[in-house]
């Protein structure tokens, strides 16, 4: 061995004229890579699968939450912490005393409204849109889903009015790259089942006494409970625009479609027409009621929660 001869740092004593062309390391045959550009050493090879573009790091922030959800948690948390404080007698209390409690009913309502519209637009990735990252749908920032006044700012103002939250939100999914009718169904269902879960996993933890320190915060989690069955309930009656309707165009004849269609824009209006002048209202809040009950929640603590959080009790 000269002692001008580079030798592998692998493999001492193993003499190479060749190098890593990334880092310029001597290497051995036996430790280099064949790579887009020449050869490298393994270690270099490693390292680049863990570094990411700029075009690639964009990519992953539009499939992970962003900081407007974490910051809507938070402040949810938050208020769950304040009103865990407060005494139950405020429920008749004008609004600014109970600031709290109905802050936790709206706040967990809108975590509930971008967890739903998550679950469609998730569903709808996996099942062939590639066009959901693009459209800001996985960071459940809910200023991504839909129109501001029709999803957020309606619905709101009927949960503060004592009533139904309207579902608020919406995903545009493009149906043709959906790959069958079944999964476009499943499309739909996800956002409902979440409502199920969400509502199911709040009233569980008024069951498990894990609020029973804290009788307005188990009470407005009671009403939030409610308002998320009755949501399952709203959002599987099948007229357009709901995902009830969602679920079972799949299977209707094109020709009920497109008679169907022109509905579709004012079906919103319809809903809440017929919300307010017939009894499907009362309906809805009776079939959510149904499912507090299978769980054996108190109707009492519901009752308490609806008033906590109700903004027309001015006095």
């Amino acid at each position: 061995m000269t002692s001008d001869t580079l030798t592998c740092p692998v493999h001492p004593g193993v003499e190479t004229l060749l190098s890593c062309t990334r880092c310029d390391r001597p290497a051995c045959p036996d430790c280099l890579v064949q790579s887009a550009v020449g050869s490298q050493c393994a270690e270099c090879v490693g390292s680049q699968r863990h570094e990411k573009t700029p075009a690639a790091r964009a990519q992953a922030d539009l499939m992970r939450p962003g900081r407007v959800f974490y910051g809507l948690v938070a402040t949810f948390l938050g208020a769950c912490v304040w009103t865990a404080t407060i005494p139950l007698d405020v429920a008749f209390a004008p609004p600014a005393e109970r600031i709290g409690p109905i802050m936790v009913v709206i706040l967990g309502w809108v975590v509930s409204l971008c967890l739903h519209e998550y679950a469609h637009a998730v569903v709808a990735y996996r099942c062939g849109d590639a066009s959901v990252p693009e459209k800001g749908y996985l960071t459940l920032d809910p200023r991504k889903y839909s129109d501001p006044f029709f999803s957020v700012v309606l619905p709101i103002v009927f949960l503060v009015a004592g009533g139904l939250g309207l579902p608020g939100g919406a995903v545009w999914i493009e149906q043709h790259r959906i790959r069958s009718r079944q999964q476009r169904s499943l499309v739909s269902l996800a956002g409902p089942a979440v409502n199920l879960v969400f509502g199911i996993v709040v009233l569980a933890i008024v069951q498990a006494g894990v609020l029973d320190g804290a009788p307005t915060l188990e009470a407005a989690f009671a009403f939030l409970g409610l308002l998320e069955f009755a949501t399952v309930f709203l959002n599987l009656i099948p007229i357009p625009g709901l995902d009830g309707f969602g679920a079972i165009e799949p299977y209707l004849p094109q020709g009920v479609r497109d008679a169907i269609a022109p509905i579709g824009t004012w079906s919103i209006f319809i809903l809440i027409a017929v919300l307010l002048y017939t009894g499907a209202g009362q309906a809805i809040w009776d079939a959510g009621l149904w499912g507090t009950d299978l769980l054996g929640v108190d109707r009492t603590m519901i009752d308490l929660g609806q008033l906590l959080s109700d903004l027309r009790l001015l006095a």
